[in-house]
């Protein structure tokens, strides 16, 4: 049998494992069914292994820290500001809330994002509006499903007396289709290649938040309502201004959505697990620590993993360059030189930072939040170094995701995810938010050595042809 594919492009050349190859590893089955009328691709010269150039990928990676930075910084002003004027258990509310909704932005994620970012770039590359089309009603379907979920849960905690953990809850149920949205518009110009169209838009998010923080701030209204509002009402005019033109969404053939389905689903299932499993080791004592200290805790371990965020999103950002970037250069020198760059990137980077907020941390704390969580200030040497291992991670699951080795990124993810559940309700009850930031750290370490074990034993294997 032979991979399923579009393109001879993707037929190996000879000492060359193919592309598509680990698809019948991961799911037990290799499509050789006739490609469909829609998606069928014509003939093209190969493509130039080298032509990923190192200058391609810092310019592409200036452009995709610089919309990371825009729309997280905009992000980042507003939980600095909910930080500030809520109370300590008010924010630690909407911290736990937030995190919630993260569970479902990461299995969102997981279904139409993450393939659409394998597939985009090289499945579907010649019937690019069709694909984002088909991705379109996808979001429309999932996202209700979700926002109705959360509401639910909502519901439950009302009735349990967790007032203000419910009224953040709904404000998200009803602000996460806009802000899915654009998040899976954002990414569609990572899948294309083209990080600089969404820098721009990030200028416009910039503005629109901020002029509406401070309207909201001068009025003296900032809320979780008007929060939400703001992050939804934001999302949906950038993610809508993203699309224009981006995508066709009317006659659409019935056998092309049967494949991009196809195709979803079978990546989706090993990325949804993964995508969960990757959650749990930074998100689960935003519901721990409610239960076993205090909602307070909770708001504090979002305020001070708030002062790392820029380079979590920066590294988020170039991730997204690096997996379709990888999958071009799989097999090649220029790939192994890519490799060597993004570790140097993407750990160097986020541990400079952290030095230089250890150095300082009892004086930015003081300065950021306004003479609030002083007494967490130390923590920062404790929790800066999560952002580094995390960017060594982000390199070897792009590598092994390149690949189409799922089954190895979803066994990472088991590693981190038993690490964080045994491991972080032990220190959370016995040494509470320093053992909370010792647990993080070392689940996140327990992760890579996983991934790279992983991606260590993959680059051994022989050449294989299809």
């Amino acid at each position: 049998m032979t991979a399923y594919s579009e393109s001879p492009n993707l037929i190996s050349e000879p000492g060359e494992e193919p592309v598509h190859a680990p698809v019948a590893e991961i799911f037990g089955e290799v499509a050789d069914a006739s490609i469909p009328a829609a998606v069928s691709m014509p003939e093209e010269p190969p493509v130039d292994a080298k032509a990923p150039r190192k200058s391609s990928f810092i310019s592409k990676g200036f452009w995709a820290v610089t919309d990371q930075g825009l729309f997280a910084g905009s992000n980042a002003v507003l939980i600095w500001m909910l930080a500030i004027w809520l109370s300590p258990d008010d924010f630690g509310a909407f911290s736990t809330a937030f995190a919630a909704f993260l569970a479902v932005g990461v299995v969102h994620t997981a279904i139409l994002t993450e393939p659409m970012l394998v597939f985009a770039p090289d499945r579907y590359r010649n019937n690019l509006k069709q694909y984002l089309g088909a991705l379109l009603y996808g979001h429309i379907v999932v996202s209700i499903v979700f926002g109705i979920l959360i509401a639910v849960a909502a519901l439950v905690l009302q009735v349990q007396g967790q007032y203000a953990v419910a009224k953040a809850l709904y404000c998200f149920a009803a602000a996460s289709p806009f802000i899915l949205f654009l998040w899976l518009m954002r990414r569609a110009c990572y899948a294309q290649l083209n990080p600089r169209r969404a820098a721009l838009s990030g200028f416009g998010y910039l503005v629109l938040m901020m002029s509406a923080l401070f309207i909201v701030h001068q009025l003296h209204m900032l809320n979780f309502v008007s929060a939400l509002a703001m992050l939804g009402g934001s999302s949906a005019v950038v993610g809508i201004y993203l699309s224009v033109g981006q995508m066709q969404v009317r006659g659409l053939p019935r056998e092309f959505l049967k494949d991009v389905v196809m195709q979803h689903w079978r990546y989706g299932l090993w990325a949804s697990a993964t995508q969960v499993l990757g959650y749990i080791p930074g998100n689960i004592y935003y519901f721990l620590l409610p239960k076993m200290a205090s909602l307070a805790d909770s708001g504090a371990l979002r305020a001070i993993s708030n002062l790392f965020n820029p380079f979590v999103q920066a590294n988020s950002a170039l991730c997204l360059i690096l997996l379709p970037t990888f999958v071009r250069t799989h097999g090649t020198p220029e790939g192994k030189r890519m490799h060597r760059l993004a570790l140097l990137v993407l750990a160097g980077g986020p541990f400079i930072y952290w030095i230089i907020l250890g150095v300082a941390n009892h004086k930015i704390v003081d300065l950021v939040y306004h003479h609030q969580y002083l007494q967490y200030s130390s923590l920062i040497w404790i929790i800066g170094f999560q952002p580094v291992i995390a960017g060594m991670c982000g390199v070897y699951g792009s590598l092994l995701r390149a690949k189409q080795k799922m089954n190895a990124v979803f066994w990472g993810g088991v590693v981190a995810a038993v690490a964080a559940v045994t491991l972080g309700v032990a220190m959370t009850k016995w040494y509470g938010m320093a053992g909370v930031c010792w647990s993080i750290v070392i689940t996140y370490g327990l992760h890579h050595i996983t991934l790279w074990a992983f991606s260590r034993s993959y680059s051994k294997e022989k050449p294989s042809v299809a």
